[in-house]
């Protein structure tokens, strides 16, 4: 009896999909014990393309993998707002919910608008100040300098970008694979691990970053926010950098003389501001303690013709630093009730490549507790 075009159409596929489904089988059957996986950018200037970066564990589906890539930052030549972000294909969002950090971008100089001055100068307007870290925040993976890990029991070195370390640092003696090495074998030594995060450095690999490699590698989520904050002769004063560096003030100033030098920004941040934590092993902690100090300095000052509060924002790109920023403000807030009551404080979470958490805005009430920060919403 004759076999009908359709009948060899039906027979086709049941080889088919037979053959396929025996190949899933066979990768379930052989992928025992997985260990995650973090693909790292290349070493070295020469070379240095700072992809996104991406995570995987085998044992997630090829179906979530969109989910868990991160998105791909780009942002065009120097402007004085945050540019929009492209996410990597097959994780686009829908044209009502965008990307958490397109929404997180569009929200970080929203609040940044000094206060109203009285017409006949007898009162300033209200501050609005900016505190943030500066890798991963307003500097992006494809920034220059380099966390070294050593290889336990040799001399081994394997370079890790600041926007990485982030994301592995709590992986390091682990079963976990980066840039082709598996982390249980390496470890930090101290200052010789944070060898690049001293004396000149930062200014150099500013300068090399902004002269050699495409803005969208070593510009950030915060990069747009700091250029307008220190493009207002009003906001450029109270601009405060936190960062896990071991710089000094001067050095750090440096890097920021070179951006104004070459016209990112019109003002520089006072050299007072400025402050390198790295170092003390309790960098979260020293960060709160400062913004403390920073908040207490707001409030007595007289706020604006328009008797609107003082604002204040913090961004860091590490979950860790702004867990302890938020409890321990919120703390603070609980046991001493009006503390603050003249300044609002947002709070920004930047992390791009965090899989446990999404980039967040959010402001602290008068009670301690938290709320989602509203874009245009009032002082």
């Amino acid at each position: 009896m004759g076999i009908s075009k359709l009948d060899r159409a039906l027979a086709l596929a049941v080889l088919v999909c037979g053959s396929a489904n025996a190949q899933v089988l066979t990768r379930i059957q052989t992928s025992a014990s997985p260990v995650p996986v973090l693909s790292a950018a290349p070493l070295g200037h020469s070379a240095f393309s700072a992809p996104a970066l991406s995570l995987s564990a085998p044992t997630l589906t090829a179906a979530l993998a969109p989910a868990l890539s991160a998105p791909s930052i780009h942002i065009p030549a120097p402007v004085a707002v945050p540019a929009a972000l492209s996410p990597t294909a097959g994780a686009a969002s829908a044209p009502d919910k965008p990307h958490p950090l397109v929404q997180l971008r569009r929200v970080l100089t929203d609040w940044l608008k000094p206060g109203v001055a009285a017409e006949d100068g007898t009162a300033a307007g209200s501050i609005a100040a900016y505190v943030l870290d500066l890798d991963g925040n307003a500097f992006g993976p494809g920034f220059p300098t380099k966390i070294v890990l050593f290889r336990k029991g040799g001399h081994r070195e394997l370079f890790v970008p600041t926007a990485h370390f982030a994301v592995i640092e709590k992986n390091i003696g682990k079963d976990f694979v980066y840039g082709g090495e598996n982390l249980k074998n390496y470890e930090l030594r101290g200052d010789a691990s944070f060898r690049e995060f001293f004396g000149p450095k930062f200014a150099e690999d500013l300068m090399y970053a902004v002269e050699n490699l495409p803005a969208s590698e070593w510009q950030g989520p915060s990069w747009g926010a700091m250029v307008h904050a220190l493009s207002d002769a009003r906001i450029a004063p109270f601009v405060f950098i936190l960062t896990a560096r071991q710089h000094s003030s001067e050095h750090l100033l440096d890097g920021f003389k070179y951006l104004q030098r070459a016209g990112y920004i019109r003002h520089l941040p006072k050299v007072e501001n400025l402050h390198g934590v790295g170092g003390t092993h309790r960098t979260a902690e020293r960060k709160a303690e400062l913004m403390a100090e920073f908040v207490d300095a707001l409030q007595p000052l007289p706020i604006g013709a328009d008797g609107v509060r003082h604002a204040i924002g913090f961004s860091d790109d590490t979950w860790a630093n702004y867990e302890k920023m938020r409890d321990a403000l919120a703390a603070a807030l609980r046991s001493e009730p009006g503390r603050w009551d003249k300044v609002k404080i947002v709070l920004f979470f930047t992390g791009s490549n965090d899989l446990a958490h999404k980039p967040v805005a959010v402001v602290l009430n008068a009670d301690g507790t938290t709320r989602p920060y509203a874009p245009g919403e009032p002082r």
